[in-house]
């Protein structure tokens, strides 16, 4: 996606957009091209669109993102290390500020200025690094960059892996995913389960070069369907899924375009039917109250009326009750109201009694 972006080096801040807390719409001008739409959704993706979804009233992030950087130019762009992170820097008349983009976890988007963090969408403190107001800006680094990596160094992580098997080593400690972890296993024909510390000189050679393929593939971006569904989206063809129907695609800002406004119809359709949902589980659980409180109320209005037709011998029973606790304990009266017709019940602690009517 770096190599498809740079054509925004140099281009102009038109304006920007947060239609969600992480997510950031940057509007370009870039000389010659006209206008380039910039969509990061993190921890997701990032692309060049050919539309921008709505968005509500700015945020005070979005505010200040505008306030910094309209009218700057952007002047660099860079992944820092092999990481999922993509730093941007921007040029204004007096100073240069950077947005970092963190791929990873629950993601995050770091607004700096002269190595220290002004804003982020998401604050957190960890052994190694903090992200907070004022803190320098610092990355998780792992030991060994693919993009760099030599076969000595290949030898010695697969040798002090404590992974379980060496398609998790590929996908954890080198950073490659699974995915493509499962595709250098294949073209070095290993058993992607086989445990690292097995593994000959002879097939970590094997493994190198299946590494350096990878990274010299020539890009050519497809889309892999299954059962008539995406099931990925690729830079370049992969044996992994050659038994899969594909599609072909110019960059790859086209099929993540192309994605996701195919999922964000079907996420649309979603929660239109989850809205419609809850309303209906809401009007059918008003009916059961609305029936719940009819036979409430005619059981109620069959209690007064029982009440009201009883009325002299409820108040007759009350009173001697009353005029019997003035010479008697409660105790004493319940004792001798055992096994009345319509006395059911003393209960001496609250002063109340139960009658069978």
């Amino acid at each position: 996606m770096i190599k498809e972006l740079k054509l925004l080096i140099n281009s102009k801040v038109d304006q920007i957009y947060l239609p969600s807390k992480k997510e950031v719409i940057i509007q370009f001008f870039v000389s010659g091209k006209g206008k380039k739409i910039l969509r990061i959704i993190a921890p997701r993706i990032l692309f060049l669109a050919d539309s921008r979804p709505e968005s509500s009233n700015p945020s005070q992030f979005c505010l200040l993102l505008r306030k910094h950087l309209v009218n700057s130019r952007l002047v660099k762009l860079e992944q820092l290390g092999f990481e999922r992170i993509i730093k941007f820097d921007f040029q204004t008349k007096t100073e240069i500020y950077s947005l970092v983009f963190e791929f990873f976890s629950s993601g995050n988007i770091i607004f700096i200025n002269k190595g220290r963090i002004i804003f982020a969408t998401e604050y957190k403190k960890w052994k190694d690094r903090t992200i907070r107001p004022n803190e320098e800006y610092s990355y998780p680094k792992k030991e060994f960059n693919f993009l760099a990596l030599e076969e000595g160094e290949l030898k010695k992580l697969l040798q002090d892996s404590k992974r379980e098997n060496l398609v998790k080593t590929l996908a954890v400690d080198l950073g490659l995913g699974g995915i493509f972890s499962e595709e250098a296993c294949l073209l070095s024909k290993l058993d992607k389960n086989k445990k690292t510390k097995d593994i000959t000189d002879k097939e970590i050679n094997s493994l190198f070069k299946s590494l350096k393929l990878l990274k010299s593939k020539k890009f050519n971006p497809f889309i892999y369907n299954k059962n008539n569904e995406i099931f990925d989206l690729v830079p370049f063809e992969l044996e992994l899924y050659k038994n899969l129907k594909k599609k072909q695609f110019k960059t790859y800002s086209e099929i993540l375009d192309f994605y996701f406004s195919k999922e964000g119809e079907l996420v649309g359709k979603q929660k239109f039917k989850l809205q419609l949902d809850k309303i209906q589980n809401i009007i059918d659980g008003q009916k059961l109250d609305i029936k719940e409180l009819e036979k409430s109320i005619e059981e109620n209005k069959k209690k007064a009326e029982i009440i009201y037709s009883n009325y002299n011998l409820i108040k007759e029973v009350t009173e001697e009750i009353n005029k019997a606790s003035k010479k008697h304990t409660w105790k004493e009266i319940k004792d001798k109201l055992k096994g009345h017709k319509i006395v059911k019940e003393l209960n001496p602690k609250d002063k109340t009694v139960v009658l069978e009517l």
